[in-house]
């Protein structure tokens, strides 16, 4: 079945999921509108599918995945700033 306005997609290069509100003709093909972000997107990137993925089935970091990031990005900073506040001191 071909895309078509009330369809579920997902934009292959992020995911994305959305229903299409709308397409629209242009010289380089059909483009449609997602109700989840507003934006078009060339069909040929487009794929239908048939529910909304679990979030366990969406690729990507996890939330401890970004939660070990920042608290390993804090540990550097606070150690850059004692090797900062060193320097100012002599210390």
């Amino acid at each position: 079945m071909g895309i078509v306005e009330g369809s579920l997609v997902r934009y292959n290069g992020t995911g994305t999921v959305g229903v299409v509100k709308a397409l629209k003709e242009e010289d380089d093909g059909t483009w449609a509108l997602l109700d989840s972000t507003r934006l078009f997107y060339h069909i040929s990137s487009l794929e239908t599918i048939d529910r909304v993925p679990e979030r366990r089935e969406i690729k990507g970091p996890t939330v401890e995945d970004i939660e070990a990031k920042m608290k390993a990005h804090k540990a550097m900073m606070d150690e850059a700033k004692m090797q900062d506040e060193n320097l100012e001191t002599g210390g």
